[in-house]
């Protein structure tokens, strides 16, 4: 989806609600976040739309658009909607506007959040996470400089009935089966996954009538067993979410190559939303799979805009709010410790890190 072609009038109305819906007030705090495509395009327009002083979005060329591109459409759309005086699109993470931020989110554009960039930032900063803590990756973000520096970092609990982002989950399955030319109705269906993710898939896919049966990593299943193997033989597709495990789950050392798959079911399509695959020899056995490409263990080949604005905004804005809570806290003269305890004692949006 190109920028360009983004629903301007709904986004809007949608940024509105979720601002009016999570109490999100960013005046007088400067807001550090990513500049980036398709619907992350809105993230430091929500922040800017909610008051906030200043926003600086930093950005990159990628796979996906040229730096300049983006700087282009987003300033586009902060002109459309008249607050293009509060956004500033930046090119380098050694920009010393950053120092000025009171929130800094973790997005793509701006990781990693390692100690050199950590060091740059003013004391009272804080950080907020656009997920739950469970996703956290050491090589994204620095936790321990985080605590040595004083720095308060809490996640966003997507479980809470105003977000119910793990919901989407499966409407994301429906829409990659969908365009694999599976009907959903009356097929069979595999979906290697535990967890919050594995659920929600075969939850959504047993009511549009497929029928589903899980085999659940997260609760110490495996792809190596025969009855594994006869859930997987026969299938229509197969769905990939587990977003627990890093271990390579399809393909050469795996617990299940892509060859024996396909000989298990002849014809069968493969959708990725998380999980080890190796996508070459997916590819090489003749699995059609989607979406076009297939990312790492950890992280989600498709996030869950790819079906349309509302979870990245409401994520998004959920995910300031308390950073804002946060930063109110800290600029109150709380310690990182404390600021963190009082946001996670007020804010049942806010979700800390086990301990």
């Amino acid at each position: 989806m190109a920028d360009s072609n983004i629903n301007k009038a709904r986004c809007l109305r949608l940024i509105h609600q979720a601002i009016n819906l999570f109490k999100l007030d960013l005046s007088d705090l400067t807001v550090v976040t990513e500049a980036a495509t398709g619907y992350y395009v809105l993230t430091p327009l929500i922040a800017a739309l909610a008051g906030a002083k200043h926003v600086y979005a930093l950005t990159r060329d990628s796979r996906y658009g040229s730096a300049s591109t983006v700087r282009e459409h987003t300033l586009a759309l902060a002109s459309d909607w008249q607050i293009d005086n509060r956004l500033t699109v930046l090119f380098s993470r050694q920009d010393e506007r950053i120092g000025l931020a009171d929130i800094v989110t973790n997005l793509g554009f701006v990781r990693p959040l390692n100690l050199s960039f950590l060091n740059r930032l003013k004391p009272t900063v804080v950080i907020p996470l656009m997920w739950e803590t469970w996703e956290y990756r050491p090589q994204d973000l620095d936790l321990d400089a985080c605590r040595r520096l004083g720095i308060p970092v809490l996640g966003t609990n997507e479980r809470h009935p105003d977000l119910q982002i793990f919901r989407y989950l499966g409407h994301l399955a429906l829409k990659l089966l969908f365009e694999l030319e599976i009907e959903v109705f009356r097929s069979q269906v595999a979906v290697i996954g535990g967890g919050e993710f594995g659920i929600q898939v075969s939850r959504t896919l047993q009511v549009a009538g497929a029928e589903v049966t899980q085999v659940r990593l997260s609760e110490g299943e495996s792809l190596h067993t025969s009855q594994s193997h006869k859930a997987l033989t026969g299938c229509d597709a197969v769905v990939v979410a587990e977003h627990h495990s890093r271990e390579m789950l399809i393909g050469p050392n795996g617990q299940i190559s892509a060859t024996r798959l396909r000989q298990l079911s002849p014809g069968l399509c493969l959708v990725h939303i998380a999980g080890g695959v190796d996508r070459p020899s997916v590819e090489a056995a003749g699995i059609p799979c989607r979406p076009d490409e297939s990312a790492p263990a950890g992280y989600m080949s498709v996030a869950t805009d790819y079906l349309g604005p509302r979870p990245l905004i409401d994520l998004h804005a959920a995910g300031l709010a308390v950073g804002q809570q946060l930063a109110w806290a800290r600029l109150g003269g709380a310690s990182a410790r404390e600021a963190e305890a009082a946001v996670l004692a007020g804010c049942s949006l806010a979700q800390g890190f086990r301990t």
